[in-house]
Formats: C-alpha cells, sequence, structure tokens
C-alpha cells in the first residue's frame, strides 16, 4: 500500500487565523447582535424616561403601561419630585449620604493604603493581614446587625456609612497602586528634604494618583447612592429614607402587596396630583441619571487605574 501523502491547505495570506480579516456573514452577525444588545439597553431607558414626561391622558389612552412616543408633555411629575415634600426630602438626603461618606471612606482609604504601603511602618504585617481576612471573611447579617445596635447606630443615620465605610478591596487595589507606581526614589528624596508622610501624602502620592483616585470614588459613590438594604435594615424608623427605599415603595405599592396603598399614599402627590406612572418613572429617571453623568468623565481612567492598581500587585 502506498503512504497518502495529505498536504495541508495552504493560507491565502500568511498572517494568524485570528489576525485575519473577517468575513462578510462574520460583520453582519456582529452587527446585528451589537444593535440588539444597545436596543435592549436603550429602549427601556427611553421608555422610561418617555413615560416620565407623559400626561395623565396619554398614560390613561396607553392603559398605564410605558409610553415609547410619549404626546401632550408635561414636567409634572418632576415639579413634584422637587415641590420640597417627601420626595425631595429623600433626594436631599441621598445627596449628603452619597457627598459625605464618599469623602469620609476615601479620608479612610487613602490614609490606610499609604500607611500599608510602607513596609516598614507601624504593625504593618498584622493589619495587612487582618484587612486580607476581612476581604475573604464577611462578618454576616445577624453580627453586623448586633454590632449597630450595640454601638448605639440604631435609626441613625450614621449607620449608612459607617459599617461600609472602608471596603478592603479598594484598600488593597490602592496599596498596590501605590507600592508599584509611585517612584520610591522621589519619597525618599522628599524625606531627606525634611517633608513628613503627611506632606509627601498631600504633595507627591495624590496628585500622581488622581486617575486611580477617582475610580476608587466613583465606586464609593455608587455604593452610597444605591444603599438600599442597609437603610431598611438599620433606618427602619426614621421619616426620611434614602431615595432608592422610595422608589422601591413606590414600586410595590403596584403589586397588590398589603402596605401598597399606604406606601402609595405617603408620596402620593398633594393638591395637583402627577400621573402615578409618570412619578414613578420621574424617580427612576433621577437615581439613574446622575451615576450615568458621572461615568463618562471618569471612563477614561479605569483601564489605567484598576489595571495598574490591580495587576502590578
Amino acid at each position: 500500500m502506498t503512504a497518502i501523502d495529505i498536504k495541508p491547505k495552504r493560507r491565502s495570506s500568511n498572517r494568524p487565523m485570528w489576525d485575519e480579516e473577517p468575513s462578510f456573514i462574520g460583520k453582519s452577525l456582529k452587527s446585528l447582535f451589537l444593535i440588539a444588545y444597545a436596543a435592549a439597553i436603550v429602549v427601556p431607558l427611553w421608555a422610561i424616561v418617555a413615560t416620565s414626561f407623559a400626561s395623565e391622558d396619554a398614560l390613561t389612552k396607553a392603559g398605564g403601561n410605558l409610553l415609547l412616543v410619549p404626546t401632550d408633555l408635561t414636567l409634572a411629575a418632576y415639579r413634584e419630585i422637587f415641590s420640597g415634600g417627601a420626595l425631595t426630602d429623600s433626594l436631599v438626603l441621598t445627596i449628603i449620604l452619597t457627598v459625605g461618606g464618599t469623602a469620609f471612606s476615601m479620608v479612610l482609604t487613602v490614609c490606610g493604603a499609604y500607611a500599608l504601603s510602607r513596609t516598614g511602618s507601624l504593625l504593618h504585617r498584622p493589619i495587612l493581614m487582618l484587612v486580607l481576612f476581612t476581604f475573604l471573611f464577611g462578618p454576616g447579617l445577624y453580627p453586623s446587625f448586633l454590632v449597630v445596635q450595640k454601638l448605639g447606630l440604631f435609626n441613625n443615620y450614621l449607620s449608612l456609612i459607617l459599617p461600609v465605610a472602608l471596603s478592603a478591596f479598594n484598600l488593597i487595589v490602592l496599596r498596590a497602586f501605590f507600592m508599584n507606581t509611585i517612584p520610591g526614589e522621589l519619597l525618599d528624596a522628599a524625606r531627606i528634604d525634611g517633608a513628613g508622610e503627611f506632606r509627601i501624602l498631600l504633595t507627591i502620592v495624590l496628585p500622581m494618583s488622581k486617575a486611580i483616585l477617582a475610580v476608587v470614588a466613583l465606586f464609593y459613590a455608587v455604593g452610597y447612592w444605591n444603599i438600599y438594604f442597609s437603610a431598611v435594615l438599620y433606618t427602619p424608623g426614621l421619616e426620611t429614607q434614602p431615595i432608592q427605599v422610595v422608589l422601591q415603595r413606590m414600586l410595590m405599592s403596584t403589586q397588590g402587596l398589603p402596605d401598597g396603598a399606604s406606601a402609595a399614599a405617603q408620596y402620593q402627590p398633594q393638591g395637583e396630583a402627577a400621573p402615578t406612572a409618570a412619578l414613578k418613572m420621574a424617580v427612576v429617571v433621577c437615581t439613574v441619571i446622575p451615576i450615568v453623568i458621572m461615568y463618562p468623565f471618569i471612563q477614561k481612567h479605569f483601564t489605567k487605574a484598576v489595571i495598574t492598581g490591580a495587576i502590578k500587585g
């Protein structure tokens, strides 16, 4: 028998397979997938925004459903939110929690990360091991509730900030960034010139870490802005709740729950009422838009900050 010499088919070019120009069918399928994926995100958001501007007559004709093309536009829902009532108080409270909590968390994280990035600092290794332990093993719901209760923070707005003020993940990422990106020779030169640690941190380290600081601040701000479960758990007796709790109560008021009527009545517009569906969608817009606006300004720092702080570490 003669051996059959099977020769591999030669490629039309010397480029590897993964570097070849995609076919027309491949391009078309990718385009269709991207269009469908974008539509699945954009269409619901557009429907929410459009419904928030819809009038009562338009919502009645649509049977209370979301509208894609609203008619007879009105700002009644947004006027109700910013009219100084319960919705305004909730929105202001959420803004205060977000700004104050983010600032407090950034101070703790920056100071802790810089101290742990100096290997010769006091109790460096035990504190680092403690941080890593909390990063791997969470305390659990019931122990956390007992700590908040024993510290006298129950029904106190500080319970929404102090238990989550320091993120072990953000601390480790920021520490790795300080250790691997800030030249040690530069810090040594500053010490020789007589600069203390706080001056080095404020004048050298922080200006060179703007990218990762912006990303970490965004992580904290999103967490505080979207705070919900902690508010339900730790501040049930307070009259003013974060906007996410208010939104949940308003949306659940249409689900036929026993407390739905009271939840809807608490935030029902006074006087000339805005459409209920429009008001709910307007609250959704107010809870989403601030974070959506922040992302484009910080997105350019994500790759540089997160990759440098995580992979090098």
